[in-house]
């Protein structure tokens, strides 16, 4: 398996543990909040949010994958759902999915047999595909975004 980090982060801008030496906005909370002198807005936030999903619906599609299990549900706000642990989300609903879980609505790992999606803190999103995915590498650079070989700090992935 193949696993990536894609992220809006610059890589060249991380101290030696890898934190950003940079103060950015790492979640939706933060629109209207000021970050280099500059208020986050909610059309630039929609535009980095909107990168992350096509990225990752990018690495699933070039990869042949349909659909994505969800694991480890987490819904402590009470998040009105239509899926529960377990179900199977195509990439129509995942691509929702994406979006709540970006927006902290809720939580959980997006899981299948030889891939996964895992949204993980301060805005990090990791990706593991079966092989390698050149162009949805590419279509995330073009978006702005950063992919970095990394392995998942959310481990190895049950069956689907």
């Amino acid at each position: 398996m193949i696993e990536y980090r894609v992220t809006k982060y610059d890589p060249a801008n991380r101290d030696a543990g890898g934190a950003s030496t940079l103060t950015e906005w790492t979640s939706f909370s933060d629109i209207g909040c000021m970050f280099n002198g500059l208020p986050l807005s909610e059309v630039e936030y929609l535009q980095v949010e909107n990168a992350y999903i096509v990225s990752a619906l990018e690495f699933l599609r070039e990869s042949g994958v349909s659909s994505l299990a969800v694991r480890e549900l987490e819904n402590h706000r009470g998040a009105s759902l239509t899926f529960g642990e377990g179900s199977n989300l195509s990439l129509d609903q995942l691509k929702t999915a994406l979006s709540r879980i970006l927006r902290e609505e809720f939580w959980c790992k997006l899981e299948g047999r030889d891939s996964f999606i895992h949204i993980g803190y301060d805005y990090n999103m990791y990706v593991g595909v079966p092989a390698c995915c050149s162009r949805a590498e590419q279509v995330a650079s073009g978006l702005g975004l950063f992919v970095e070989p990394f392995q998942s700090p959310y481990g190895g992935m049950g069956a689907a």
